[in-house]
């Protein structure tokens, strides 16, 4: 009962402050977690939730935590609420929004990073098609951490990260039936990112095929230690 009401308590404030929708229903409810959410509370104190938006055309489950740090669990809640806002904005009635496969959430005691994954699907198309956003906050200060914060140089980064995505992304489903240029050293390729223990996550979306789904690689931190900033380390693998 503590848990939902404080995330009644969290989705009632964002809705203020996000002044969503009118038309749309949210439930602070914490729906089962998506699949490879750890269910048990991390070293930081955050456990994973979802926030179920409804409304006219649209229905998402948007990652959220509970815990930890009041700072950086609403930054956190307010910037995935924010992002589920701008697909919401969108719909229309040939347009619309459902729970995309694959969402996950990571949850260090330095580091909070989450995929949300939104499916959706346009009036006479083939099939739905899945769309991702990523989000990575620094759990103690609740500061947003970019590709620009992790490198000291972005482009020697970008390089390095080019260079593994070549070794790896053919060790996938994508196999060697890729697109190249979905793997090049530029920003946009490595925007959706996740920072892990082991290394960071990246995923390319459907730079393969649309049965291949979302090319999904995980670079040790080890490989980028060249280029990352004094200390970043620690933050994103903690």
């Amino acid at each position: 009962m503590k848990k939902l009401a404080a995330a009644l308590a969290v989705a009632a404030m964002m809705t203020a402050t996000m002044n969503a929708c009118a038309a749309g229903l949210e439930s602070g409810a914490a729906a089962a977690p998506p699949a490879g959410v750890p269910t048990a509370t991390a070293p930081g104190g955050y456990s994973a939730t979802t926030l179920r938006l409804t409304g006219p055309g649209y229905e998402l489950d948007v990652p959220q935590v509970s815990g930890g740090t009041e700072i950086a669990r609403n930054a956190f809640n307010a910037a995935m609420r924010g992002r589920a806002q701008q697909w919401i904005d969108q719909v229309e009635q040939t347009f619309t929004l459902k729970p995309g496969a694959g969402q996950v959430t990571y949850l260090g005691s330095r580091a909070i990073s989450s995929l949300f994954v939104i499916s959706t699907y346009s009036e006479g198309a083939a099939h739905p098609n899945n769309a991702y956003e990523s989000y990575v906050v620094d759990a103690r200060t609740g500061n947003e951490i970019t590709l620009r914060d992790l490198f000291t140089d972005l482009n020697c980064g970008l390089n390095l990260l080019a260079d593994q995505a070549a070794i790896e992304v053919p060790k996938s489903r994508a196999g060697d039936s890729y697109s190249k240029s979905g793997i090049e050293a530029v920003e946009y390729n490595y925007r959706l990112w996740l920072a892990t223990p082991g290394g960071m996550e990246i995923h390319f979306g459907e730079i393969a095929s649309h049965a291949a789904g979302d090319i999904v690689i995980t670079v040790p931190w080890s490989k980028l230690d060249s280029a990352l900033k004094p200390g970043i380390r620690d933050i994103v693998s903690g």
